[in-house]
C-alpha cells in the first residue's frame, strides 16, 4: 500500500499530492535541512513520484485523504 502525502510545490504551498517518502524521517537524509530540522512536505531527490499539483491546499489536503481511504498504489 501506498501512503500519500500533501508536497509543498512550486506555488510555495501545500498544493501537490505525493507517496509519501521512504527517508522523510530520516534525521540524516535530505529531508533534514541546515539546522537538523526535518521538512518532510519539501520533494527531493530521494522522493518517489508522481507529484500531483492541484493548485489548493484543500484539494490538496482531500486528494491525499481519498487516495489513502482507497489504498491508490502507483503502478509502472
Amino acid at each position: 500500500m501506498t501512503a500519500w502525502r500533501t508536497i509543498i510545490t512550486d506555488s510555495e504551498s501545500l498544493t501537490g499530492v505525493a507517496p509519501v517518502c521512504g527517508r522523510q524521517d530520516d534525521p540524516t537524509g535530505m529531508h533534514c535541512g541546515d539546522r537538523g530540522q526535518l521538512i518532510p512536505n519539501w520533494v527531493f531527490d530521494c522522493c518517489p513520484g508522481p507529484h500531483i499539483e492541484t493548485y489548493s491546499e484543500r484539494v490538496a489536503r482531500r486528494v491525499a485523504r481519498d487516495l489513502n481511504a482507497a489504498d491508490a498504489e502507483v503502478c509502472s
